[in-house]
């Protein structure tokens, strides 16, 4: 009967018929090419958008840890001050009557400064500067291309109009002086003349607590610089500026140092925001900026203030990496080309289909003009049977198709974006979470402890020895131990608690244990308990690559709301406990409210 109806349409129907399918087949592939896009703008935008944020955290996660270098480096330079200030010939040029006199004890005091520089490449000066005859050097070791060479006689300088000198005859022992990063002036030092340097001072006193000089150690700041960037990937440039934003240290070497030469150049031309850093309102920044190599170019800048905890001209540096937003988004535009090309292909597919299936309903809808056009006749409409095996079953099933393959990608992107989330949260050499996660956690933590009127733990653990471990068998093998550390961690706590790397060999753990304080055991009892398990857990010897690895660990413990009632105290407060167990001979535990 269906047939009849077709075969009478008259034209009208028909052709009305045809104007359907024509737009049928204009919409089905319109909307095949809508989805497609909105399919490729979404993977685009929001792969662009996670994967740019991850690498800011990145940046700004080795910009944290390029500054710990440099403050290592500079803490390194002053021990080596310190132990060359109290050699024994030392003491004894001080407590001479006349110390330019003690002709013998300045010989074995140059040759043990030589040593000394020659077993450190950046060090391009020792000097010991007396406080009398217009500060007249004593005894000083230069060096040269080739050679250590120890200066005597008329060519000893008198060097008591430099602030270095001036500065540090006011401190009191043990005390450390650090210069203004510039460019050396001095005559004298013909290899270092001209070259960007730093210099680090510290009295000398005599045995009754008379000044009668100061130990002078000359940096070269290229060489430690590139002692620093050792493993900075050559696709990131390393900045550093003065505490008033004078380019340092710049991949245009024209810039750097230019207070010294007669044009300054700082970061706040290149970037204003950067001012904040300067005016104390960050430590740490993270923003876009022209690319510092080729400026019609935009590039990722991660910025660290760094302060001096000893005397100083300044008193910070502010160190920071600059990406181009090319490499950081590499991975973003292949993303971005797969989809187009997938979204290209499906379209394509998707338009010849609609065509196929226009045509292959063309009877159906033919037979449903001609039931309607009899309808509006005022015949009666007879029942339509649609089974599942014609031309609209098919039509169904093909929809279904597209819909199965949509949610494919709709689950590959979704995928994506938790793998990419999974990055961007947690520390990719311990699977712990990172920072970001971390203070998440903290916040989450605190919101539910002052709903409950419950307490919270925030402990800050830092490895004992874990440097000399990488300096004798390698930073892959510390990256091991690091590894080790956290599964050790994990074992030690509760699932409801939280393990995080908070940076370098520092980790963080947040201890709530609602239910045990429900039972009356104190935070404080339960926070010392899993500290205590931690630290037995990692005085524990480690076997990593046929090595027998000793480490301990210092844990510092602040709770709220007794030492905190936010985030920032809390992490403050443990920071703090932590340090006063490392002053304390290490391998122990302290509460924060037991250093006040």
């Amino acid at each position: 009967m269906g047939a009849n109806y077709f075969w009478r349409c008259n034209g009208k129907v028909c052709a009305m018929n045809s104007r359907l399918v024509i737009k049928l087949t204009i919409w089905i592939a319109l909307l095949s090419l809508l989805s497609a896009g909105i399919n490729v703008y979404v993977t685009y935008s929001q792969g662009r958008a996670l994967l740019l944020q991850s690498s800011q955290d990145k940046l700004a996660t080795a910009t944290r840890v390029l500054a710990n270098r440099y403050a290592f480096f500079i803490e390194d330079i002053g021990k080596d001050l310190l132990f060359i200030a109290h050699l024994p010939a030392v003491s004894e040029i001080a407590n001479h009557p006349n110390p330019a006199d003690a002709l013998t004890q300045r010989a074995r005091l140059s040759s043990a400064l030589s040593e000394l520089l020659n077993s450190h490449k950046e060090y391009n000066q020792v000097r010991f500067i007396g406080a009398a005859n217009h500060g007249l050097e004593l005894v000083r070791i230069d060096k040269t291309e080739n050679s250590i060479s120890v200066v005597d006689g008329l060519a000893l300088q008198e060097k008591a109009h430099f602030s270095y000198i001036y500065n540090t005859l006011k401190l009191k022992p043990g005390e450390i002086f650090i210069s203004a990063p510039k460019l050396n002036k001095e005559r004298g030092l013909l290899d270092g003349y001209g070259k960007p340097s730093i210099i680090l001072a510290t009295p000398i006193y005599t045995n009754t607590n008379t000044i009668v000089g100061a130990m002078v150690i000359n940096v070269d700041m290229e060489t430690m610089f590139s002692l620093i960037e050792t493993d900075v990937p050559d696709n990131i440039d390393v900045i550093a500026t003065n505490s008033l934003g004078d380019y340092l240290l710049h991949p245009n070497a024209e810039k750097t140092f230019g207070f010294d030469k007669g044009t300054r150049f700082t970061i706040q031309q290149d970037l204003p925001v950067a001012q904040r850093i300067f005016a104390g309102e960050l430590t740490q920044l993270v923003a876009e900026m022209q690319d510092l190599r080729a400026p019609e170019k935009q590039a990722v800048i991660s910025l660290s203030k760094l302060p001096f905890e000893w005397a100083a001209d300044e008193n910070y540096i502010v160190l920071g990496l600059v990406s181009n937003l090319d490499t950081v988004l590499q991975e973003s535009r292949q993303l971005g080309i797969t989809a187009l090309k997938s979204a290209l292909v499906f379209g394509l597919l998707f338009v010849l289909l609609s065509l196929f299936l226009a045509w292959k309903i063309s009877t159906p809808l033919r037979q449903m003009a001609t039931i309607f056009a009899r309808f509006k006749q005022g015949d009666p409409v007879p029942e339509i049977h649609l089974q599942r095996n014609d031309e609209l079953g098919l039509l169904a099933r093909n929809f279904s198709l597209m819909a199965k393959k949509l949610n494919a990608q709709l689950m590959e992107l979704n995928s994506q974006r938790q793998y990419l989330h999974k990055v961007a949260h947690h520390d990719p050499l311990t699977n712990l979470p990172n920072r970001i996660l971390l203070e998440d956690r903290i916040e989450q933590a605190l919101i539910s402890a002052r709903r409950d009127k419950m307490e919270v733990a925030i402990m800050l653990m830092d490895l004992d020895g874990f440097k000399p471990v990488n300096d004798k068998f390698g930073h892959d093998t510390g990256d091991l131990l690091l590894q080790e550390c956290a599964t050790r961690m994990l074992g030690c706590v509760r699932e409801t608690d939280t393990v995080a790397r908070y940076g370098g060999d520092e980790f963080m753990i947040i201890i709530s244990a609602r239910d045990l304080q429900m039972r009356g055991m104190s935070t404080r009892h339960i926070s010392r308990q899993v500290a205590d398990k931690i630290r037995n857990s990692l005085n524990q010897v480690f076997f990593i690559n046929d090595n027998q690895i000793h480490v301990s660990c210092s844990i510092g413990i602040a709770l709220y709301p007794q030492d905190g009632d936010d985030k920032l105290s809390l992490i403050k407060h443990a920071d703090s406990a932590m340090y006063t167990a490392k002053s304390l001979g290490k391998n122990c535990v302290k509460h924060y409210s037991d250093i006040e």
